[in-house]
């Protein structure tokens, strides 16, 4: 009886051993795809970090070529403005209208595409043709 007892005993302590190591290989696949996932998700969050820090650094350059292109702009206006305070024949040259040709080449409607630039461009007076010599 005590053979039994004893083998029941072992054959027991057996399943549960063979159920424990069950669980640890399924635990251990399971941990294993996980960390490669990990890996994964890791990889591209370097990847959008050094994107993110690239995005910033090219703006950052953005800016201060559009700082530059202001001042820039600016000092020219400024340089506008003095030829023309000491320049008089400048300032009724700059003072005069446009002649009305390049006032109509000047205004148009805002376009949407090619279609209505064709659109526009049959709709509107044509330039005039220049003279032709007799002498051809």
């Amino acid at each position: 009886m005590m053979i039994v007892v004893l083998l029941a005993a072992l054959g027991w302590q057996s399943w549960r051993l063979n159920n424990a190591s069950h669980t640890i290989e399924t635990q251990g696949a399971t941990l294993a795809s996980q960390t490669q996932e990990l890996a994964k998700k890791n990889s591209q969050l370097i990847g959008l970090s050094i994107m993110t820090e690239t995005n910033s650094r090219e703006q950052a350059r953005l800016y201060a070529a559009a700082e530059q292109t202001t001042a820039l702009l600016r000092s020219r206006q400024h340089q506008i403005e003095e030829l023309k305070r000491e320049n008089e024949h400048l300032r009724r040259w700059a003072d005069t209208p446009l002649p009305a040709d390049i006032i109509r080449l000047r205004e148009r409607p805002a376009l949407a595409g090619g279609a209505s630039y064709r659109e526009w461009l049959s709709k509107s007076d044509a330039v005039p043709t220049g003279k032709i010599s007799a002498a051809q």
